[in-house]
């Protein structure tokens, strides 16, 4: 009896000498990125640094709740402060309504663009059909499928949607890391990433009113070593098969969702915008294909150098107008729409 506590003893002095190292080191690295002049070229818009703390409850997540019902019913048009609004509405009739819907981040949202130079107004004003951009700047699919099944937002999803028979999905090698961080994009961020675990072929959203978990994620240590392991995870082929097997069930799952809610079948087209190579392209695109995705490569699709000055902002890296000019015929052409 007393072995075992002199040993639950040394274990608990161990565990508070890790805590107090673990507290140090996330001053000391709060402390480093929190320089006024080193936070401010980064983050040039802040008012203020955020203060040293610990995260317990009541968590921010990265684009969900509030956050995302402000941003869908803020009706600017703006790529600065609101959601794109539907294009092509007026070619709903009485009787017929036939929309297209577009997921994805800021290439699909068309960040840097006005409405009408954006893929989804392009794609409008071509099929002359309506269309509903539900791309969200700085989001990964985990965003989509989070839009059309959590019970915080889905609601407002299916009352702002009408039923459709067409989405597309345009991605990009980022929406690797994106779906991978274990708690927040950046040391000094107090809003956590949005993350599903792969559990049972679904993904699993994390428990975000876990207090120790969130005390974990919230530390700046902890930040640092998760981002560079995520981002050796991504790089490591032996995980190309998780990743990818993950991605593919945020599909699956989000065309179970909508063939279900809507009762028709829906063709689903993801779109590989390859200006920065995809890493295992080739096997997600099997797998797509394998479970009746079409997949199209803009490196198929034209031997225009995408990456050049004239299709793409070299400052931001995004798409310019041109770059959907080009690409949006041969996408409908590929797509047979």
């Amino acid at each position: 009896m007393k072995l075992v506590k002199k040993i639950i003893g040394i274990l608990s002095i161990n565990i508070l000498i890790l805590l107090f190292l673990l507290f140090i080191c996330d001053f000391i690295i709060y402390k480093i990125y929190s320089e006024p002049k080193k936070y401010f070229s980064k983050y040039p818009q802040a008012s203020s640094i955020p203060p040293f703390k610990y995260s317990f409850k009541n968590i921010k997540v990265f684009w969900t709740g509030e956050d995302i019902i402000q941003f869908f019913t803020n009706n600017t048009n703006d790529s600065e402060w609101g959601c794109r609004l539907p294009e092509g509405l007026q070619y709903c009739n009485n009787t017929s309504c036939n929309p297209i819907i577009v997921f994805g981040d800021s290439y699909t949202y068309g960040e840097f663009l006005k409405y009408n130079q954006t893929f989804s107004y392009k794609l409008a004003y071509t099929l002359k059909r309506p269309v509903y951009n539900r791309a969200i700047p700085g989001v990964g699919i985990e965003h989509m499928y989070y839009q059309v099944s959590d019970e915080e937002v889905n609601e407002l999803f299916f009352n702002q949607v009408k039923p459709a028979d067409t989405v597309f999905y345009t991605l990009i090698d980022d929406h690797y890391i994106r779906m991978s961080i274990f708690g927040s994009l950046d040391i000094l961020y107090d809003t956590f990433s949005l993350r599903y675990r792969y559990i049972n072929n679904k993904p699993v959203k994390d428990n975000y009113k876990n207090i120790f978990l969130n005390i974990i994620k919230s530390s700046p240590t902890i930040t640092i070593l998760s981002l560079k392991y995520a981002e050796r995870y991504i790089n490591n082929p032996k995980n190309a098969d998780k990743l990818t097997d993950l991605a593919l069930a945020f599909f699956k799952e989000t065309r179970n969702i909508l063939e279900k809610k809507w009762n028709k079948k829906i063709k689903f087209i993801v779109i590989f915008y390859d200006n920065n190579e995809i890493r295992y392209k080739e096997m997600l695109r099997q797998k797509l294909e394998d479970n009746n995705f079409i997949v199209i490569d803009t490196d198929e699709l034209t031997d225009e150098d995408l990456n050049s000055e004239k299709y793409l902002f070299q400052d931001n890296l995004h798409p310019k107008e041109t770059a959907w000019d080009l690409l949006v015929p041969l996408i409908i052409k590929k797509a047979n729409l």
